[in-house]
C-alpha cells in the first residue's frame, strides 16, 4: 500500500510505518499520552484543527519514537506540508479579496461618473440663466470658520499623537496540584517550558493570549485575570492543549 515512503507527507509517513509494524493507534496514544483525536488529526494531516506548530513537533517526535520512525524526518515533512497549506490559504484569501473588491470599485466608479455628469449639467444650466457681471463682489472666505477648522484639525492631530491604550493585560495564574510539565507560548512568540511539582505557582502576563501544552490535564488549576478557566474533562496523565482566551 505504501511502497515508497519517500513521497509521503508527515501523517501518511508515520501511519505507513505504524501499519507496517502492526502497531495499533490506541497503543501509540497510551505510550505517548497524546489523545486519540490529535493522533487522528496527525495521520489525516488536518492542519485546520492541529494545535500550534511547536506542539505538533512534540507530538510527531513522540509518535515517531513509539513506532521507531525518524522524528526529525517527520518534523521536516510536517513543516513542508504546513508551508504549502499556508500558501494555499493565502492564495484563496487573495482571490476572495480581489473578487469582493471588484463590484464596490465598479459601483464607486459609476457613481463618480454619474456625479460628474449631473454636476456638469447643473453648472451649464446655471451659467445660461445667470449673466456675468464685472461689478459683482467676490465672496470673501469666512475667517471665523477657518479658525475653527484649524483648531479642530489641531485637536485631531494631538489626539492621534497620544492614542489611548485600551489593551488589557492577560494575567494567568497556574496552581500545580499534581506532577506535570507545561510548554507555554505567550503572545504567539515567547516559548517557556516548566517541570512542575504540587504546590508550585506560576504567574504570567500576556497582551493577546496563551497557547498551553500540559502534560497532565488534571495537574493544574488555571485562573485568568482572577477568573477560573473552565476545567478539562481529560483524565489524570492526559496530554492536552489549550488556547487562552
Amino acid at each position: 500500500m505504501f511502497a515508497n515512503k519517500n513521497y509521503l507527507s508527515f501523517g501518511r509517513y508515520l501511519k505507513a510505518i505504524r501499519l507496517e509494524k502492526g502497531i495499533d493507534l490506541i497503543e501509540v496514544s497510551k505510550e505517548t499520552k497524546i489523545g486519540m483525536d490529535y493522533l487522528v488529526m496527525i495521520e489525516k494531516e488536518d492542519h485546520d484543527r492541529l494545535p500550534a506548530e511547536v506542539f505538533v513537533k512534540g507530538f510527531l517526535r513522540a509518535y515517531a519514537q513509539v513506532v521507531d520512525a525518524n522524528g526529525d524526518e517527520a518534523v521536516k515533512r510536517y513543516l513542508s506540508s504546513r508551508r504549502v497549506f499556508q500558501e494555499a490559504i493565502g492564495f484563496d484569501a487573495d482571490l476572495k479579496r480581489s473578487g469582493q473588491a471588484f463590484w464596490p470599485r465598479l459601483l464607486l466608479s459609476l457613481g463618480a461618473l454619474l456625479g460628474i455628469i449631473v454636476l456638469s449639467v447643473l453648472l451649464i444650466s446655471v451659467s445660461r440663466h445667470r449673466p456675468f457681471s464685472d461689478n459683482s463682489e467676490m465672496e470673501l472666505p469666512n475667517s471665523t470658520h477657518r479658525d475653527i477648522s484649524t483648531k479642530d484639525a489641531l485637536k485631531k492631530a494631538t489626539a492621534s499623537e497620544h492614542p489611548k491604550n485600551d489593551f488589557e493585560k492577560l494575567l494567568l495564574k497556574v496552581v500545580v496540584v499534581e506532577d506535570t510539565w507545561m510548554r507555554i507560548i505567550i503572545d504567539g512568540q515567547s516559548t517557556k517550558e516548566y517541570s512542575l511539582k504540587p504546590g508550585d505557582l506560576l504567574e504570567l502576563e500576556a497582551s493577546s493570549g496563551y497557547n498551553l501544552l500540559i502534560g497532565n490535564a488534571a495537574g493544574v488549576q488555571l485562573t485568568l485575570n482572577g477568573k477560573p478557566v473552565e476545567k478539562f474533562l481529560e483524565k489524570s496523565g492526559q496530554v492536552v492543549t489549550i488556547q487562552i482566551p
